[in-house]
């Protein structure tokens, strides 16, 4: 698990906004946990959640949908630029090739999910790869969750056999 942010407000934006993140995950799939978490960064627990989830409508990042269910406005999606990975030079690929623990399978979902998002393809079960430049953040993921010793990444050109 990574460091809780210092403000209740960026853990709601990063939950409504982040495609993958820590926040957004739990809000979708562990709402209890979510909140929990929230209330762990809140000293003041409710009041304090209360304010910051105010403040966020009054700052127009957020606002309430027809079935006042809070969405990000584009000045709150702004607060968080999402990652949009650019194409890499000629006909170089990103590989990336995971053999995770069958004990660690939330991961390997997890992981799988991500190179989804960031634009793999699946060659194999097991090995994936993508024409788009995104090695910081996928290095950046793969060790937020302890993955190094499973997946590695290369970049390489594909050979043309005649």
């Amino acid at each position: 698990m990574s460091k809780l942010p210092d403000s209740a407000l960026v853990y709601i934006l990063k939950g409504l906004a982040v495609p993958l993140s820590e926040a957004n995950v739990k809000l979708s799939f562990k709402p209890g946990l979510f909140f929990n978490d929230l209330e762990k960064i809140s000293a003041k627990k409710r009041q304090s959640l209360k304010n910051s989830y105010y403040k966020a409508i009054k700052s127009k990042l957020i606002e309430l949908d027809d079935q006042g269910f809070p969405r990000l406005t584009s000045k709150g999606r702004k607060k968080f630029q999402l990652y949009e990975p650019k194409k890499l030079s000629n006909s170089a690929k990103l590989m990336v090739v995971f053999d995770i623990p069958e004990d660690e399978r939330h991961k390997r979902r997890h992981l799988r999910t991500l190179l989804k998002e960031l634009y793999f393809n699946k060659i194999q079960q097991s090995v994936w790869v993508s024409s788009y430049d995104c090695k910081d953040y996928l290095a950046a993921e793969i060790k937020n969750y302890n993955l190094q010793k499973y997946v590695f990444v290369y970049e390489a050109d594909q050979l043309k056999i005649v």
